[in-house]
């Protein structure tokens, strides 16, 4: 009886060896797809041993079942920094976009700001000269474009921000229903068998859905994942509580009619349509009221022709977004300021002094203030790309850290195939003793003595 024992006490070690072989294979296959958990059968001794007059004799091993070398601790450092620096990804990328807008300095409205002192100073020179005044006007109409451009450009920073906002908004709610598909799976499958790759495809989906809305997930006793954001609950088993982005508010809304505050690049996009680019718009559109305020009140203070008062260059309720150039007759530029000297220059050079001339209270001339508006953008991007640059060195450093955890090394691969196949070797070779033994006892009982 002990020897039948022993052949399936060997075959046990046989079936562990040869789900082992197949685990290893299933790994080597899967060590370049994304996302893939490295998996290990787990084996345990028979719970119950033949019992003999000498002992109990154990009957083999069984598998427990093929466990993921998974690691919470490092799941949610990983997505904790997902959120963070896909968040300054998008703020970098975004002020980036603001900063080239300006195209300072060569081509930019500093450049435009020199050319037009510079042709106001020319003016002043030679007030009757028709190449002087027209240059004027052109510079003018140059200021004009460079300005608005800036405007354009702005504009089209924030209706891109708005359309990946939608995108990734709408991403989050597809990722949402893979989840929720996911756990009703899961769900059905367990104690059945182990749904191992079907929760790394939800690991893969809660990974982008961090990085997206920062959302944060808790497992559940029947192995579905409860999906909050902000903690509101965006999935719970296989239902699903979809986003919606209103970019007339500028609110993410939850089903329950409750705004939700996003993390990760949904929030940074938030706040640069709702915070960041409205107050670098403010910051323009005050300095252009300025720049119009100083050069229209400026030129109505002089005349042209025969005493004639100086007209407004700019329509008065210019803005950076609708900036427009009414005076367009170089004839009509104000460059006396004498009614009745022809030749004066004097408010052409009035004109031209804007450059260094103070104008707001505090002292800063026109060109200052631009100055300063262009710096700290500039400042701002530059943080920002910092920023965005350290969170990415820490971010790979915790995405090396599970990589190492989880991640399939061909090496250990090898490895552990190898120690398997001298394991079913084992096993098969004790098959092959008992084999023997048995023959020997079927064959020779009853022959001595004959």
């Amino acid at each position: 009886m002990a020897d039948f024992l022993s052949l399936h006490t060997a075959l046990s070690g046989i079936l562990a060896a040869r789900a082992g072989v197949e685990t290893t294979s299933h790994n080597v296959a899967n060590a370049h797809s994304t996302g893939y958990t490295r998996q290990r059968v787990t084996q345990l001794s028979r719970e119950y041993g033949h019992q003999a007059s000498y002992g109990t004799i154990g009957t083999g091993t069984t598998i427990d079942g093929i466990t993921r070398a998974r690691n919470e601790f490092l799941d949610m450092r990983v997505r904790a920094g997902l959120g963070l620096s896909a968040g300054l990804d998008v703020r970098a990328s975004l002020l980036a976009q603001v900063e080239e807008a300006l195209a300072e300095p060569e081509l930019g409205v500093s450049a435009a700001l020199a050319d037009t002192w510079n042709a106001f100073e020319e003016l002043s020179l030679s007030p009757t000269d028709p190449a002087a005044r027209r240059n004027v006007i052109s510079t003018l109409q140059a200021l004009t474009v460079r300005i608005n451009t800036v405007a354009v450009g702005w504009n089209r920073v924030a209706a891109d921000a708005h359309v990946s906002v939608q995108q990734d908004v709408g991403e989050v709610n597809r990722l949402l229903e893979e989840v929720a598909g996911l756990n009703d799976a899961i769900r059905r499958s367990t104690g059945l068998t182990t749904p191992n790759d079907l929760y790394d495809r939800r690991d893969l989906a809660l990974d982008r859905l961090a990085e997206l809305i920062g959302a944060t997930s808790r497992e559940m006793e029947d192995g579905t994942v409860k999906v909050s954001v902000n903690g509101l609950t965006v999935v719970q088993g296989d239902r699903v509580n979809e986003l919606t982005w209103d970019a007339e508010s500028l609110r993410v809304m939850h089903p329950s009619n409750v705004e939700l505050t996003p993390g990760g690049a949904v929030a940074e996009y938030k706040r640069f349509l709702e915070v960041e680019l409205p107050t670098r718009q403010a910051e323009f559109d005050q300095f252009v009221a300025i720049l119009v305020e100083a050069l229209n009140s400026r030129h109505t203070s002089g005349t042209y022709g025969p005493g004639l008062p100086g007209e407004e260059l700019f329509a008065p309720d210019a803005t950076a977004f609708t900036l427009t150039l009414v005076m367009t007759d170089p004839d009509r530029l104000a460059a006396s300021g004498d009614p009745f000297a022809t030749h004066d220059g004097s408010n052409a050079a009035s004109l031209a002094a804007l450059r260094e001339e103070p104008i707001l209270g505090d002292g800063r001339a026109l060109d200052q203030i631009w100055r300063e508006i262009v710096t700290d953008i500039g400042v701002s991007a530059r943080t920002a790309l910092d920023g965005a640059s350290a969170q990415a060195g820490l971010q790979n450093a915790a995405e090396l850290a599970r990589l190492g955890a989880h991640g399939v090394s061909i090496d250990e691969e090898m490895v552990a195939l190898i120690e398997y196949q001298h394991a079913y070797q084992a096993s098969a070779r004790i098959m092959t003793a008992v084999d023997e033994l048995l023959d020997q006892l079927i064959t020779r009982t009853g022959l001595v003595g004959r």
